[in-house]
């Protein structure tokens, strides 16, 4: 019985630390990469943010732009992210040439880490 209050104890401090520590952001609509796109990403790499459609609820938003470039018959996808708090200001932008290995993981990497400082 001790064993069992400890274990449902110890869900309920997980549940409300993760409930604290998530962050919501919400998507620029200057972004031309896909919702499905970006809420995989943080879901893989920074899985205490959630995407959301309301402003109003964000703490941040993110512009995603995606440009592409060609050589020699190779087309290539570059990702740009820049994060806004809600007031709109710029607190930190990713480089597109920084994501040559694991596809775009940087981006998202380098978000998370930011918020959750």
């Amino acid at each position: 019985m001790r064993s069992l209050l400890a274990v449902l104890l110890f869900f309920s401090a997980t549940l409300l630390f993760a409930q604290q520590a998530q962050k919501r952001i919400f998507i620029s609509t200057k972004s031309n990469i896909t919702t499905a796109e970006i809420a995989d990403g943080f879901s893989k790499y920074c899985p205490n943010v959630v995407l959301t459609q309301n402003e109003s609820k964000a703490d941040y938003m993110l512009e995603a732009a995606e440009t592409m470039s060609a050589d020699e018959g190779t087309t290539y996808r570059h990702w740009h992210f820049t994060l806004m708090n809600s007031g709109g200001d710029v607190l930190m932008t990713t480089h597109p040439e920084h994501h040559f290995t694991n596809r775009f993981k940087h981006h998202f990497e380098a978000v998370c880490k930011f918020i959750n400082k």
